[in-house]
């Protein structure tokens, strides 16, 4: 049985409206915005259909899909009957990008109602410590629709260790549910407030933190560093934690040009990932770049990495960078049977306790 340990089916309506730039949520909305605009973007470059905006519209294109059975659907056709996927909800109202259409209860109702009828379906609920009445609505998640674990977005605006998180992560422990984290820098979706409320945000690091003359994207990557989770899986020394995308292809790619940096996210990573006996990483989005297929071969051949690798896709995330079939077919056909099993069966039953 195979896992896909990492994909989203949120919807256009469990978007902000400034989630994209230029305005084109809201745009992009309507059917008449669809496809005027679709259609201008699709022709800027009339000899490249891999552009920015090309990816734009692919990206909304599937968010505007009638249901998230929908897009589940569209994404699970590439992968054996019997596949096991975790589906991460997004919490998006907090991150300073407007207002979110859909109340976020609905989200989790509708994709809990998609277990019912998609048994291979494992809904995890995004827990963002400023929702009100958040650990509620993670039991009612959890005991009345049968989501599978917890889902993590630091980048949004708070640190791993915000000790509002600390009762959810007790409740995960003694429930024995896995968490899942955004673990990458520079990742468009991140706090998009003003720069004054996200440097007061920042101020509650554990470790100081230089904010002069540095971009947004840089200053949200702080939320997100993967030591941050030692705070964590030292009080929480049960709890399963898996940090999502290995660290990014910005940091894989770093690796391949400068090997010794112990700064490297990627590096970082691979040395926690022994240290800790609950911890583990997945693959989902990062390795979209072919060229790190070698990498990923060597960490599976490693005794000390392979059995805590995961495969995910980020479905639908990837769409804009790749498809479905490159990341599912491809990597599978290159890894050969022995590694992919382990990554994406044997590994994946151990985390999600099945």
């Amino acid at each position: 049985m195979i896992y896909n340990s990492h994909i989203h089916t949120f919807k256009e309506s469990d978007i902000p409206r400034r989630f994209l730039p230029l305005g084109l949520v809201r745009i992009l909305a309507t059917k008449a915005g669809f496809r005027v605009v679709s259609k201008l973007m699709n022709n800027i470059n009339p000899f490249s259909d891999e552009d920015t905006f090309d990816r734009y519209i692919r990206f909304v294109e599937i968010g505007r899909m009638p249901s998230q059975q929908a897009i589940f659907e569209r994404c699970s056709k590439f992968y054996p009957d019997e596949t096991q996927f975790a589906i991460l909800a997004m919490d998006m109202a907090y991150m300073g990008a407007g207002k979110v259409p859909r109340n976020y209860k609905e989200q989790l109702k509708e994709l809990g109602d998609l277990k019912k009828t998609h048994p291979q379906v494992m809904p995890f609920i995004h827990v963002d410590p400023r929702r009100e009445g958040i650990m509620d609505l993670l039991k009612q998640s959890i005991e009345e629709w049968n989501f599978e674990g917890v889902k993590i977005y630091p980048p949004l605006g708070y640190f791993p260790y915000d000790e509002r998180m600390y009762p959810v992560y007790e409740y995960c422990q003694q429930n024995n549910l896995p968490v899942i984290t955004h673990c990458s820098p520079f990742n468009p979706v991140r706090f998009k407030g003003k720069k004054k409320e996200l440097i007061k945000l920042l101020s509650k690091s554990k470790t100081p933190i230089n904010t002069k003359r540095k971009k947004r994207k840089e200053l949200c990557a702080y939320f997100t560093h993967p030591k941050n989770w030692e705070y964590v899986m030292n009080d929480f020394p049960d709890l399963k934690i898996s940090l999502a995308h290995f660290g990014s292809a910005y940091y894989w790619e770093e690796f391949l040009d400068h090997p010794g940096n112990p700064d490297n996210w990627f590096t970082i990573i691979k040395d926690m990932l022994p240290k800790y006996k609950n911890l583990y990483s997945d693959i989902s989005f990062t390795l979209n770049e072919k060229r790190f297929y070698p990498i990923l071969k060597i960490l599976l051949g490693d005794d000390e990495l392979k059995e805590k690798i995961l495969f995910g896709s980020d479905y639908y995330m990837v769409q804009t960078e790749t498809t479905e079939r490159n990341f599912s077919i491809d990597l599978r056909g290159y890894l050969g049977e022995k590694h992919y099993k382990q990554m994406a069966e044997i590994n994946p039953k151990a985390f999600f306790n099945q």
